[in-house]
This record gives structure tokens, C-alpha cells and sequence, in this order.
């Protein structure tokens, strides 16, 4: 069901990302040197080419190119490929944007925040996907960052980005990509991880002032809308999916793979997993950060062990190589949190954690535009019952879901998925 005519949506979305103009992408730039103020969300601040990429051969270069750089590490199997029709530009963009809102008041606070615009060389009118990308811990591992290898620096590699860009801008998509609060260019301290307000905004936001900057590249948009969001990013696709049909703007179809949808459930799984080294570090993470939100402890020693209770808040300044935040951490998030506190939270449901981890679910609405799930009953750090569960949720409020198998672990089942729903979302759009 859709929640109001295409026509009607047609002018929705030109309010939301601003009128466009005809013609093919080119190079361009503008920038305005004014502060994010309350009212501004969405306003294009600035954006600059970062990357192109001329042929559908360099765009499917720059797909395996990633492949081949993370290949061993990740056991990648040969036959990793994706459907790469078109050339590419990428640029950065930066915008305005709300934070939380600052202790003592009710509005959110303005911000700036960038992101990644990825335009195909193909004449439009075009539609476009908002990417969500998956959980990083570092400020320069984000989508407007192109690049795939890099120092440990601030032109260090991005992990998402490039493959995600080439597959759906390769697949003639506008990509539209929001490194979210605390990544990127944001002076957010830390990253609001799965705060289901703030991934939904810099989003909204994003496509709003990406409708700007295609405006001056004289890029065609059409009426299709898709989300797509990878782990975090499912959390994330969905928020940003529910606030966009809360602003009567029709979303055509969202996707996901490996995604997190009931926050409390993955935190509490999360817990029980003593074979996956990576746990930790989410689990630690969304207790920092929604200590930052909510204010839920005075200090660190309340809820992590020594010698943990000493390190871990500067792990997650953003400047941390994930890698090496795991290496720092525990094997096991029994080991890294305090008994009373681990008690506490798995014996309380209306513990105050709980509770906000509950308030930041996303699979208990309706969504009126279908949802294709991507998953792997392999996946080690997103549990394919999970998923069902809140599958179940969203269809007994009558949402349209389908799931669709894809083999591998968590990170493989995610390159084998974008191909898949790129042709997806071509075959709708």
C-alpha cells in the first residue's frame, strides 16, 4: 500500500532534495562558510569531487581493488563479482544536521555533518538509493572517505564506501551515503552508535542537501526512493525508511543484509556470545554511547572491570582502528563488564539501559513500501533467529517482508547481497 499518490510524492521529494535540472554529472563545487543554525537541517553547506571513476570498467577496477585488498583477511571466495553498468563520481558533501539536544533542553542541537553523493555517468532521470553503512569506530571510516587503503591517518581507508558506491552508483543509482554523527567531518566526540533518531536525520538530512548538489550538477532525479543498510546500516536503513513515510515522503523499497532491528535482543545476544571476538567491542560501544545519550552511569567503573574501566572510553575517541579496539579488549563481554552490573541488566527488563535499547527498536511499525531482508544463517555476529523475530514483528503489523538467503559469514553475505538488491531495486525502478 502506498501512503500517498506518486504524484503528490513526486512533489514531496523535490521539496526534500530541491529542484533539479536536466543534463549528465560533471564536476562542480560550492561551499558556504555559515554555521548550522536551528532550522537548517538539510542545507548544503558544500560538497567537492573526490573520486571518479570514467567507464563502467574503472568502476568495476575499483570494486575489485577493494576485493583483492581485504581478500585474505576477510577468506573472500573467488567468485565475488557485482553488475557494474555505468562510470562514476563521487563527492563529499557537507550539511546541516541535528544532534541530540543538549542536557536541560527539548530541541536538538544543529550540527554539520558529510557524507558520500555518488552519481552515475548515465542521463536520468535516475533513482537513488540512501545508503546505511555498517558499525565503524574510526572518524575517517566513512563513506565520503573514497579511499580503499591508507595510512592510519586522516586520509586512512574506508571500508563501506568504495564497494557499496561502485555496486549501486555502478548499477546507474544516485548514492547517497551519510557517514552519521561523530564520522567524517562531524565534531560530534563520539559516534551516536544505534541511536535510531540520529541516523534517521543525517540521513533525511543528507538527501535533502544532496537535492542541492545535484541541482548544480544538472542530474535528473526520479520518484524512486530505496533505503539500504548493512549490520548497523539495517538498524539505520529502517529508521531512516520510518521517517520518511512519517514525512509523507514514499520510500519504493528498502533492503537489507546482516541488519539489526530490535537493538535490546542484539545487545543481549551480544552478551550470551563467548565465541565471537568482535562482541566486545559493540557491546562496549553502545554502552558508551548511550551513556552520552542518556546518561546512564557516572562512570565507566560502574559498568566495565579493571583494567578496562580505565581505557575503554578513550578506545572509542574515534581515532581507534577497529582492529586494534578488539585487540584491547576482552574475548568475552562477561569478562569485560562488572557481575552486579551484568546481573542486573539481564535479570531487570525495565533496567534503564533496557529501556532505551527498546526505544530504539526498529521493527515495530508499518512500513506501507516493502522490505527485502538479506541474510546468512551463518552470520556470527548478527543471529538469524534474531532477525526472524523481528521479521515477525513487522509482519504482523502488516508489513511486506520477504527474506532471502545469502551464504557466507557477516562480511561476505554483504558483498554477495548489494548485487542482489541493486538488480532488486533496477527491476522496480
Amino acid at each position: 500500500m502506498r501512503l500517498v499518490p506518486r504524484r503528490l510524492v513526486a512533489c514531496l521529494l523535490v521539496l526534500l532534495l530541491g529542484a533539479l535540472s536536466p543534463g549528465v554529472a560533471n564536476a562542480s563545487s560550492g561551499s558556504s562558510s555559515q554555521p548550522c543554525r536551528h532550522g537548517d537541517r538539510g542545507r548544503l553547506l558544500g560538497f567537492e569531487r573526490v573520486a571518479s571513476h570514467p567507464t563502467a570498467a574503472d568502476a568495476k577496477a575499483y570494486f575489485d581493488a577493494w576485493v583483492e585488498f581485504y581478500r585474505d583477511y576477510y577468506q573472500f571466495p573467488a567468485d565475488l563479482t557485482a553488475d557494474i553498468r555505468y562510470g562514476f563520481d563521487s563527492y563529499k558533501v557537507t550539511y546541516c544536521t541535528v544532534d541530540v539536544a543538549p542536557p536541560g533542553r527539548a530541541r536538538p542541537a544543529p550540527t554539520v555533518a558529510t557524507g558520500n553523493l555518488s552519481v552515475p555517468r548515465k542521463a536520468g532521470p535516475l533513482a537513488t538509493v540512501a545508503y546505511l553503512h555498517g558499525t565503524s569506530v574510526s572518524f575517517y571510516d566513512a563513506p565520503s572517505n573514497p579511499n580503499i587503503a591508507g595510512e592510519l591517518s586522516e586520509a586512512g581507508e574506508s571500508f563501506d564506501g568504495p564497494p557499496s558506491s561502485a555496486v549501486f552508483a555502478g548499477a546507474g543509482l544516485i548514492y547517497a551515503a551519510p557517514d552519521y554523527l561523530g564520522l567524517g567531518d562531524s565534531a560530534v566526540p563520539r559516534h551516536r552508535y544505534f541511536h535510531a533518531a540520529t541516523e534517521a536525520s543525517t540521513a533525511v538530512d543528507l538527501l535533502a542537501a544532496s537535492g542541492s548538489a545535484l541541482a548544480r550538477l544538472r542530474v535528473r532525479r526520479g520518484d524512486d526512493l530505496f533505503t539500504f543498510g548493512f549490520s548497523q546500516g539495517g538498524h539505520a536503513a529502517l529508521a531512516l525508511h520510518r521517517a520518511l513515510q512519517r514525512r509523507q515522503v514514499e520510500v519504493t523499497a528498502t533492503a537489507t543484509v546482516g541488519g539489526v532491528f530490535d537493538v535490546e535482543r542484539f545487545f543481549l545476544s551480544a552478551l550470551a556470545n563467548d565465541t565471537v571476538v568482535t562482541v566486545p567491542l559493540y557491546v562496549s560501544y553502545l554502552l558508551l554511547a548511550y551513556d552520552d545519550i542518556y546518561d546512564l552511569f557516572d562512570r565507566p567503573a560502574e559498568v566495565f572491570r579493571q583494567p578496562y574501566a580505565a581505557t575503554v572510553a578513550g578506545l572509542f575517541d574515534m581515532r581507534h582502528y577497529f582492529d586494534d579496539i578488539v585487540a584491547a579488549l576482552p574475548p568475552t563481554s562477561r569478562e569485560l563488564l562488572r557481575p552486579s552490573f551484568l546481573r542486573a541488566v539481564l535479570e531487570n527488563r525495565d533496567h534503564p539501559l533496557r529501556v532505551r535499547l527498546r526505544q530504539n527498536a526498529v521493527d515495530r511499525w508499518r512500513p506501507d513500501a516493502p522490505i527485502r531482508v538479506y541474510h546468512s544463517p551463518d552470520d556470527e555476529e548478527v543471529a538469524f533467529g534474531d532477525m526472524l523475530v523481528s521479521v515477525d514483528r513487522l509482519r504482523r503489523r502488516g508489513a511486506a517482508v520477504t527474506v532471502r538467503r545469502v551464504p557466507g559469514d557477516h562480511v561476505t553475505s554483504w558483498v554477495r547481497a548489494m548485487p542482489r538488491a541493486a538488480a532488486y531495486f533496477r527491476k522496480l525502478s
